[in-house]
């Protein structure tokens, strides 16, 4: 426990269901530590009527929202004004605010808030939105010709009046610096695990858990419904199964239609198994059947400016995975030996993929490299403490006061 236990309010524009992947879960382990924090978050499908909750030990507001699916996500002027109206009659002391990003429904309050009570407020910056990321990619045309200028806007427009930012990756802190914000104000806090949720257990025993063969290899891909990228991972492996031809990729989530085209296209419906959302505690039995990993990251703006959270999860699983050398994802790799990185052409990736399955003891040693780094580098026990002597500092230096 920390010698001062601060009490946080979180502001993220997740709905519940994904605030898990980040904001909640450095909430969590904020807890842990002593200190108390309230989580905003947009509530999955309530449209009227604020509720309050307790999650892990944080105290947890969901918001009303009038929108649906994908455009719950910080635009709705409803739920804005839900969250200052909720703020308005909080009567708790706070020490600090942190907006995980900066849409309308995060900034807007949080700038109230602060401005009432004279907090200092820190952001968090988990995805290049804007101009030349993930605007560009997963957002249809008619959105990124009315909005474009609009998520860059809010990406960029309030953090240079902050008192801390807190960025996923470390494209995203060069931005901040262009941005005027002085380097001793930003915090380079990757993406994280919980290694006693994922435990490296062995091949064998998982597979014999979900019921899969022994005799063949298996490799895995780990989504809830993103799929950035895959065509470089099923083109290899079209090519791997020249080579073994049994081979399987086990591929979780919501696999859009997009990408079971491409299996048709590839004739690859034997060679990948479905096995859809999985619960928590299912998940790493399932992955922990894949002898190797995969993480297709070729070097665009998108991926240079954020952090794959399943690179996490393949390492504190003890699996080696194959990806390419890019952004902070090439730096681990270098660092930690715990996968292979190939260029973007299949035949390299597929290449690498064949290496580690004909090497095992390789691949044995760089999966135990990557489960160090687990429990070390990318434990969010570790990070959590991290961001606590980062909010320390900043609260015992000067505020801006722009």
């Amino acid at each position: 426990m920390t010698a001062k236990s601060l009490n946080i309010l979180m502001i993220t524009h997740h709905k519940r269901s994904k605030a898990v992947y980040r904001s909640q879960t450095i909430a969590r382990y904020l807890v842990e530590r002593g200190h108390r924090v309230t989580l905003i978050v947009t509530a999955d499908e309530r449209k009227f009527g604020v509720v309050e909750s307790e999650w892990d030990g944080v105290r947890v507001m969901e918001s009303p929202d009038l929108l649906w699916g994908r455009l719950r996500s910080g635009w709705d002027i409803w739920s804005l004004l839900n969250r200052v109206a909720y703020l308005h009659k909080e009567t708790q002391p706070y020490d600090l605010i942190h907006c995980f990003e900066t849409r309308p429904g995060t900034i807007h309050p949080a700038w109230y808030f602060k401005q009432k009570h004279n907090l200092p407020i820190f952001t968090d910056w988990n995805d290049w939105f804007g101009r030349g990321g993930i605007i560009d990619i997963l957002r249809p045309r008619w959105y990124r010709f009315l909005f474009g200028w609009l998520e860059t806007y809010y990406e960029e427009a309030f953090r240079p009046y902050c008192d801390g930012t807190t960025v996923i990756s470390t494209a995203l802190g060069q931005r901040a610096e262009k941005l005027s914000i002085s380097p001793s104000r930003i915090l380079h806090l990757p993406g994280g695990v919980v290694p006693d949720l994922y435990l490296n257990r062995s091949v064998e025993e998982c597979r014999g858990h979900v019921g899969l063969p022994l005799d063949i290899p298996i490799l895995g891909f780990a989504s809830s419904d993103s799929f950035l990228d895959m065509e470089i991972a099923l083109s290899s492996l079209a090519i791997v199964a020249e080579t073994f031809p049994d081979v399987k990729l086990i591929m979780t989530g919501a696999v859009k239609p997009t990408v079971l085209k491409q299996v048709q296209d590839l004739g690859l419906e034997k060679n990948v198994l479905l096995p859809g959302f999985l619960p928590e505690e299912e998940l790493p039995w399932w992955l922990g059947c894949a002898n190797v990993f995969l993480l297709p990251f070729p070097e665009t703006v998108y991926n240079v400016g954020r952090w794959p959270n399943k690179i996490g999860l393949y390492m504190s699983l003890g699996r080696p995975f194959v990806t390419n050398p890019t952004g902070d994802v090439r730096t681990l790799v270098q660092e930690y030996r715990a996968g292979a990185m190939a260029d973007t052409t299949p035949q390299d990736f597929a290449d690498k993929i064949i290496f580690l399955l004909q090497n095992p003891d390789l691949a044995n040693r760089m999966g135990h490299n990557g489960r160090e780094a687990a429990l070390t580098r990318y434990n969010w026990s570790s990070l959590a403490a991290t961001l606590e002597d980062f909010y320390l500092r900043i609260l015992g230096t000067e505020r801006i006061s722009k």
